[in-house]
């Protein structure tokens, strides 16, 4: 009985591990598609559009911009309406006339 207990344990821990290793970074900022490569983060955003009356289109999921708030939570930052753009292990960011732009922060491209 103990030993299940234990064995038990472990695996929880395990899983544990794993579901964080695919979670976004805390206060990171996450295109749509970003989030959902690294793992089920369909119904989050679905959510969070849905919080901001938006539909829940394939563009609207993908070009999004979300922050990651903590323990894998997501936050709508922005809808990037010509696009959002992954930048590997920097924050992402949307498209705007040729420029990026995250939260109000322009800079060229």
């Amino acid at each position: 009985m103990v030993q299940t207990s234990i064995i038990a344990i472990a695996l929880t821990s395990a899983l544990s591990s794993l579901v964080a290793a695919n979670s976004c970074k805390t206060g990171g900022i996450y295109c749509g598609t970003s989030l959902l490569k690294k793992g089920n983060y369909i119904t989050n955003i679905n959510t969070g559009l849905a919080a901001q009356s938006l539909p829940e289109t394939t563009f609207n999921q993908d070009n999004s911009l979300w922050a990651c708030t903590h323990n894998g939570q997501i936050s709508f930052t922005i809808l990037c309406p010509a696009g959002c753009l992954p930048n590997g292990s920097n924050d992402d960011t949307c498209q705007v006339d040729g420029k990026r732009e995250v939260v109000g922060q322009e800079w060229s491209a």
